[in-house]
């Protein structure tokens, strides 16, 4: 028996390649959904680490930013400290200075020279006097660049000759001169020497001002 096909066999190919298309289509859609949803799944964990390094960063950047200023903080309670100390070294300095000038300048002057006046501004002191002769002017310079670090850079501002007249009227020539120079502090700090040592300034110094 012979049997016929009264179907549209093309219409029927047709619909079933467009379902096999839409199959296909949807199979995409979602195979595309999916690995859309896995790459944002890990963007956003991505981010999210990011974001939580970030807050960790910040948080260790105020930390370390607290430590700045206490350190600062610190800093400048030393330097204050360290200031207070100087002064207080400085004050002490100056109270025993005095005496240790008068023996540095029995110390440093020689004979034939006679210290008139003594006056100081600051750190800086003037000395005037007289003096037997330019040489002993100019040993009298030495021993105050010599005293110890005591003076520093003595100058020698006034020497102008005078005549005198002695016994039997014998003219003799002397120097009077002016001596600046500076009083070194660290000089000051050693100890002062006794009052005993400072005695014998009384014959070279005829006036202190």
């Amino acid at each position: 028996m012979i049997y016929f096909n009264l179907l549209p066999h093309r219409e029927a190919t047709r619909a079933l390649q467009r379902d096999q298309f839409n199959k296909s289509l949807l199979l995409a859609a979602i195979l595309a959904g999916i690995t859309a949803f896995a790459i944002y799944g890990a963007m956003s964990t991505s981010l999210d680490a990011q974001h939580q390094n970030q807050e960790t960063l910040g948080q260790e950047i105020k930390r370390f930013e607290k430590e700045i200023i206490e350190i600062k903080d610190l800093e400048s309670q030393i330097a204050s400290l360290l200031a207070r100390q100087k002064a207080v070294e400085d004050i002490q300095s100056d109270r025993n200075s005095p005496v240790r000038l008068l023996s540095e300048l029995v110390k440093s002057t020689p004979q034939g020279v006679a210290i008139t006046k003594l006056s100081q501004k600051d750190q800086e002191i003037t000395l005037e006097g007289i003096a037997k002769s330019n040489e002993t002017l100019s040993e009298f310079l030495d021993n105050l660049g010599k005293s110890d670090g005591w003076f520093g850079k003595p100058e020698l501002v006034v020497s102008s000759a005078e005549s005198l007249s002695g016994a039997g009227k014998a003219q003799k020539s002397t120097y009077k001169f002016t001596v600046k120079a500076v009083l070194m502090r660290s000089a000051q700090s050693a100890s002062p020497t006794s009052p005993a040592s400072a005695a014998p300034l009384a014959p070279q110094i005829a006036n202190k001002g």
